[in-house]
C-alpha cells in the first residue's frame, strides 16, 4: 500500500466526516443567529461539556462573547437545504432562521430558541473561550438536552430513523442511516 503526503492545511478533511449541529445564539438586543458548525466535540461527561470552535469574526463568537450562552441543535437529513441557508453570510441582526424556514422554540434556561426541525437540543452556558490558531474554542456547560421522543433506540441515536448530517467537506455531506456493532 502506497501513502503519499498531503498539505498540512488538510489535515482536518481526513478527520471526515465530523457531526454537523446548529447553534443558535442572541447578542444583548436580543436578535437570533443561527450557524452550522462541523469543528464540534463532546469535551466532558461531569460535568456535561460540549466544544464548538469558532472563527473569532462571525456573528457566532460575537454573541457567545456578548452572552455567553448558545443552544447546540443537532438536524437531521430532511433539514440540510435549509441548514445550508444559515452558513450564507448575512448581515448583523438577520435572523437566519426566519431566512431559512426553520421555526424557533423557546429554551428554558438560556435565550437563544431551539430549532423545532431539528432532532435534539442542548442548552449551554459558556464555561471557557481560549484561542486556537485561527479559531476560538469555545466550551458550553449542557443545562438542559431534549430529543425528539423517537430519537434514540437502545440509549443511542436511532441513526436509522434520523439520519444525522455528518459533514464531509465544503457541500459535501454523509447522512449516518446505519448501525453496525464490532464482533468480538
Amino acid at each position: 500500500m502506497e501513502f503519499v503526503d498531503l498539505d498540512l492545511g488538510s489535515f482536518y478533511r481526513v478527520l471526515a466526516p465530523r457531526p454537523t449541529i446548529l447553534v443558535t445564539t442572541m447578542n444583548k438586543k436580543g436578535e437570533v443567529n443561527a450557524a452550522p458548525f462541523s469543528f464540534t466535540m463532546p469535551v466532558s461527561m461531569d460535568p456535561p461539556l460540549i466544544a464548538v470552535a469558532s472563527v473569532a469574526s462571525h456573528h457566532t463568537y460575537h454573541n457567545l462573547e456578548e452572552t455567553g450562552e448558545m443552544v447546540v441543535n443537532i438536524p437531521s437529513e430532511r433539514i440540510l437545504q435549509k441548514l445550508w441557508v444559515t452558513g450564507e453570510k448575512f448581515p448583523q441582526g438577520v435572523n437566519e432562521l426566519e431566512k431559512a424556514g426553520l421555526t424557533q422554540m423557546q429554551s428554558v434556561q438560556v435565550s437563544p430558541p431551539w430549532i423545532n426541525e431539528c432532532i435534539a437540543h442542548m442548552e449551554c452556558k459558556i464555561e471557557q473561550i481560549m484561542e486556537c490558531g485561527d479559531h476560538q474554542l469555545v466550551v458550553g456547560r449542557v443545562l438542559k438536552l431534549g430529543v425528539q421522543e423517537d430519537t434514540l433506540k437502545d440509549g443511542l441515536l436511532d441513526v436509522e430513523l434520523m439520519k444525522p448530517l455528518l459533514h464531509l467537506g465544503g457541500m459535501d455531506f454523509v447522512v449516518g442511516d446505519h448501525r453496525i456493532k464490532v464482533e468480538k
